[in-house]
């Protein structure tokens, strides 16, 4: 009953989204709307003052790094090769797909999540886990731009991909956020209270966006491949953190965070990268639709699994 409680406010939420999506008392731009609000204002505000009142030390938890990021880029690497040596897909193609199994919405969900139900000590994890989801969507980038260097007479230039990737507010406040963890500075009463303001307002509009989104159309049009890679992101790759974490011996609030991290739904951007390439836009498509649906019943599930081992872990906030 208090697992119950916890999480139940955060799925009320994004019940409420899809509800005023489905009845259409707002237009179909809100939810654009709130996103850019997230992703400009909210989470880089969120980002940079979780990481900024860090002691740096506290940033280098290389367990972490290890369980979350070896075990994702593991996976990937295998599930990238099944899918082109069993199925006969093309690079491009088995690129979008591996990664959509892989890549987790961590700044829309896994952060809000965790930050909900734990508090800043739960989100700083989360905040780390989108640094590594951001390198991930680096490579994928770096090898859609080669695949597609295959159909077009022109190529982006690697540095420009980069420059993009260090323009993206939410990749630029985490830098910023752990350069100024650097310099052990702090923040005075008046910018702590700012920020926390802001971090207070994620939650809410991050999860309602979610919810709006979500669409049970495209899930019913889901064929065998959408369901089984649906089925590596939400089950799979989520028992291979816990497991690699354990092993590791890493802290139960960082296991917690790290399984939830790697079990929440497939990042957005790897569909609209799948788009910009012209790379199987609809699978990501559909398996972003299908994990963001499900994983309703499935991070219950785990959260209800990562209670049982570490109760004690979720009374620290």
């Amino acid at each position: 009953m208090e697992l119950i409680n916890l999480i139940a406010p955060v799925f009320a939420v994004i019940l409420t989204g899809y509800v005023f999506s489905w009845t259409k008392l707002l237009s179909e731009d809100t939810s654009s709307a709130l996103v850019q609000f997230a992703v400009y204002v909210l989470i880089p505000a969120i980002m940079f003052y979780l990481i900024g009142q860090e002691k740096f030390e506290n940033l280098l938890n290389y367990g972490f790094y290890l369980s979350y990021g070896g075990t994702l880029l593991l996976l990937f690497a295998v599930l990238f090769v099944c899918l082109k040596t069993a199925l006969k897909l093309q690079v491009g193609s088995a690129t979008v797909a591996a990664f959509a199994a892989v890549a987790s919405n961590t700044a829309l969900v896994a952060l809000p999540v965790l930050h909900a139900i734990f508090g800043s000590k739960g989100a700083l994890p989360a905040v780390l886990a989108n640094l590594v989801v951001a390198i991930l969507l680096l490579v994928m980038t770096t090898v859609l731009e080669s695949s597609a260097g295959q159909k077009a007479n022109a190529k982006t230039p690697i540095y420009r991909i980069l420059l993009n990737v260090l323009k993206n507010p939410i990749i630029a406040a985490t830098l910023l956020g752990v350069a100024y963890s650097f310099t052990g500075i702090g923040f005075s009463d008046a910018v702590s209270d700012y920020l926390e303001l802001l971090s207070q307002a994620l939650a809410a509009v991050a999860l309602f966006a979610i919810g709006f989104t979500t669409s049970v159309r495209t899930i019913v049009q889901t064929g065998p491949m959408i369901l089984s890679l649906t089925l590596v992101k939400l089950m799979i790759a989520p028992g291979l953190v816990l497991l690699a974490a354990h092993i590791i011996g890493l802290d139960p609030l960082w296991t917690i965070a790290a399984t939830i991290s790697s079990a929440v739904p497939t990042a957005k951007n790897v569909f609209l990268l799948a788009k910009h390439y012209d790379q199987e836009p609809q699978l990501a498509a559909h398996i972003v639709s299908a994990t963001s649906l499900l994983s309703v019943g499935t991070l219950i599930m785990w959260l209800f699994v990562l209670h049982h081992l570490y109760p004690i872990a979720f009374q620290l906030n």
